[in-house]
């Protein structure tokens, strides 16, 4: 799930070329692949050629999964006392 969710705030950030999604979300090429088909089999990102170039876009569906996602963590800090 932490790995789901890298990627997708790599990609919600902007960053939308394989080889950056990989460096940013610290991945290896192949475990990166494996899960970007996952997250288009769910709905939550799209793959795009733009300039001859293979790009990837979160879909809504996927910022809101993000934003979920985003949200849960900062509720967990303040249960924490991580603020």
């Amino acid at each position: 799930m932490e790995t789901c969710s890298d990627i997708l705030r790599v990609i919600g950030s902007g960053v939308q070329r394989p080889t950056h999604i990989m460096y940013k979300a610290n991945l290896s090429w192949i475990v990166m692949q494996e899960y970007i088909k996952s997250l288009e089999a769910q709905g939550l990102v799209v793959s795009a050629i733009e300039n001859n170039k293979k790009v990837y876009h979160l879909t809504q569906k996927g910022f809101e999964v993000l934003n979920r996602m985003k949200s849960l963590r900062a509720d967990l800090s303040l249960l924490l006392g991580e603020a």
